[in-house]
């Protein structure tokens, strides 16, 4: 499931940038799914959510929405499979992020 949201950075983001606990995450759903008829969308970077299940080092596996920048996910970055880098609150597991920009997000598709 895929929710755009074309709105200011929600507050708990900064928060979970700066203190989030690190984790891998294999995105789970097609970002291309919500970002058909977004190709020619010019204006401020808005926010999606991409099912994935994030892998924390010393914790159990969890299923989460990550919340990623439309810029992150265009141009098919994001695909289902891809491992990512992400931050997560841990006393909120509703609260993750991707934190990889998106340089090291080619950098992945280049070495596949």
């Amino acid at each position: 499931m895929f929710k755009m949201i074309f709105s200011p950075t929600p507050g708990w983001i900064k928060d979970v940038e700066k203190n989030g606990k690190p984790a891998l995450a294999v995105v789970l759903s097609d970002p291309k799914d919500v970002l058909k008829g977004v190709a020619g969308y010019q204006g401020r970077d808005g926010w999606i959510d991409v099912q994935a299940q994030i892998h924390p080092s010393a914790e159990a596996s969890f299923e989460a929405r990550v919340k990623c920048r439309l810029s992150q996910a265009l141009g098919g970055m994001l695909e289902p499979g891809m491992k990512v880098n992400v931050k997560y609150d841990p006393r909120d597991r509703k609260r993750v992020l991707l934190v990889d920009d998106v340089n090291k997000l080619l950098s992945y598709r280049l070495k596949e």
